[in-house]
């Protein structure tokens, strides 16, 4: 759990403290840097979640909509080398900096470690508002255009007589709503954007000779790869009952007992028979049924996790599993279950790391590892008793 800072936010009308933090590609970036146009910093906590990208966002276009503010949004996040990656998957232009040697000690010279705060700070370096929020609360959009706007340089006459009508608690419209006028100088690119756009264009006009030159593909695509395959009509024997269906022959097993016999219960994890969740017995033994076709199984016995209780009584397997809690999340546990009592018939050593060994098919991502073997010793030793 990360302490929350013990010093008070600093003050509108100090000096906003100075600090070396390094972005997501290793470079060093300082406050200093930015002397001479205004800053808006966005401090986040630990535990990063995609919404923190939609609002860095947000705030880059707010500052897009006041004419004569040429600012720069910096993000500092106690998070590491995870959070730089989950920002750069969301595709955010907005330099995000990690704030860990040691961690939140620039959070702390601002007292705003462990929650999440906004500073803008003007080209002096002074801070000129802020918003600090423990509950982490999303600031006033009017209040923060304001403090923009007191720090925009003169404009010529004609952009502020384009302002001078807009009532004073008035908010933009979200990126999305914007109309789009190619004329409107508060909607023209950024250098981020003009960049990434001139880079797109000489690529598309390097490919064009190459395209001219490459054969049409259009026809071949629309054709059928293969012969059609006519449907199977199948049927499987699950938990002692006959389950009927037609299905295309290249169906699973997995998907068959999911999508047409509604046995929600056999999870799909991987798709590729290395975690196990979706394990099944088929003629006692238990089988990966992600890696098996429906079709090949006309007349044996199916067993899934819904055939494991008899009634209202727990089969002494899902007993033990909740009396040692051998699950978190839930999501591998039919599979668990499944190789556990399948274990339970098999060659299996005494010892726990026996067990484990014997249940290395079955990942837990949740780590209950401990309980889930305490369950299986717990069963085993009832019945040799």
């Amino acid at each position: 759990m990360t302490m929350l800072t013990s010093r008070a936010p600093v003050d509108v009308g100090t000096s906003a403290p100075d600090f070396v933090l390094t972005d997501g590609a290793g470079r060093s970036v300082a406050l200093t840097d930015f002397r001479g146009q205004p800053v808006i910093i966005a401090f986040y906590p630990p535990e990063w979640d995609p919404s923190r990208a939609d609002q860095l966002t947000h705030f880059n276009w707010l500052v897009r909509q006041v004419p004569g503010v040429n600012a720069e949004l910096l993000g500092i996040s106690m998070d590491g080398m995870w959070c730089q990656l989950a920002f750069a998957g969301d595709a955010v232009r907005v330099p995000l900096l990690a704030d860990l040697d040691p961690q939140g000690a620039v959070a702390e010279r601002y007292g705003v470690r462990g929650g999440q705060a906004l500073f803008v700070v003007d080209a002096a370096g002074t801070i000129a508002w802020r918003h600090v929020d423990p509950s982490g609360s999303a600031p006033n959009t009017s209040e923060l255009l304001a403090a923009l706007s007191a720090l925009a340089t003169p404009t010529p006459e004609s952009q502020a007589a384009r302002f001078a009508t807009l009532a004073t608690d008035a908010v933009p419209l979200a990126p999305c709503a914007q109309p789009r006028d190619e004329h409107d100088p508060l909607l023209v690119p950024t250098r981020r954007e003009f960049v990434t756009t001139a880079l797109a264009a000489a690529l598309a006009l390097a490919a064009a000779p190459l395209m001219a030159k490459a054969e049409p593909v259009t026809d071949r695509l629309a054709a059928p790869l293969g012969p059609e395959i006519a449907p199977a009509s199948v049927t499987l024997r699950v938990n002692g009952h006959p389950v009927s269906m037609t299905i295309e022959p290249r169906v699973t097993l997995l998907d068959a007992l999911r999508e047409y016999a509604g046995l929600t219960g056999t999870k799909k994890g991987c798709d590729h028979g290395q975690c196990g969740a979706c394990t099944v017995h088929v003629n006692g033994r238990r089988e990966l049924s992600c890696l098996t076709f429906a079709v090949m199984h006309q007349g044996d016995e199916i067993t899934t996790v819904e055939g494991l209780a008899t009634a209202d009584t727990l089969h002494p397997m899902q007993a033990a599993f909740i009396t040692h809690d051998g699950f978190q999340c839930g999501y591998c546990t039919p599979g668990q279950l499944m190789s556990a009592t399948a274990l339970l018939m098999e060659p299996c050593g005494p010892t726990d790391a026996d067990v484990k060994e014997c249940m290395s098919g079955n990942i837990c991502r949740c780590g209950a590892y401990p309980g889930i073997v305490a369950a299986i010793q717990d069963v085993r030793a009832t019945r040799r008793g």
